[in-house]
């Protein structure tokens, strides 16, 4: 069961750290990384609308790390919530970093998520089922 109370904790910090990265002003300073040749007017409409709208996403992402963070002092009653963060990885992960390369934005950026939303699947599988195991 411990591995399961980490992998809680090792997959809250990183939502939170990937949500804290959606505030307006860290995301501006990232926005030509993320999305090169943006080339929406900076303080323009869709600058501003972009940013915003990924502040609701970051969001989010804080909301479901703290709440990872918090259930891993219980994983156990929480294990409802690894199904949940499994499914989300593999659509909103998974699925999304493949229509984003399809879509033509940087393969290698996506490919590295990809790997990293597989890990985080792949993991909370075998640490739940291992923590199942061992509580019966």
């Amino acid at each position: 069961m411990n591995r399961l109370k980490w992998w809680f904790r090792v997959v809250g910090v990183i939502y939170v750290l990937l949500g804290v990265g959606f505030i307006p002003f860290i995301n501006a300073a990232r926005l030509g990384v993320m999305l090169p040749g943006f080339d929406a007017p900076i303080r323009g409409v869709a600058y501003r609308g972009l940013l915003d709208f990924s502040f609701m996403f970051g969001l989010d992402l804080l909301v479901i790390g703290a709440f990872l963070l918090f259930s891993s002092r219980n994983p156990l009653r929480y294990i409802p919530l690894v199904w949940l963060i499994v499914a989300l990885e593999i659509v909103r992960g998974i699925f999304d970093d493949i229509y984003m390369i399809a879509r033509g934005y940087f393969a290698p950026f996506y490919i590295g998520f990809i790997l990293l939303h597989l890990v985080i699947i792949v993991t909370g599988v075998v640490f739940t089922r291992r923590a199942k195991a061992e509580a019966r």
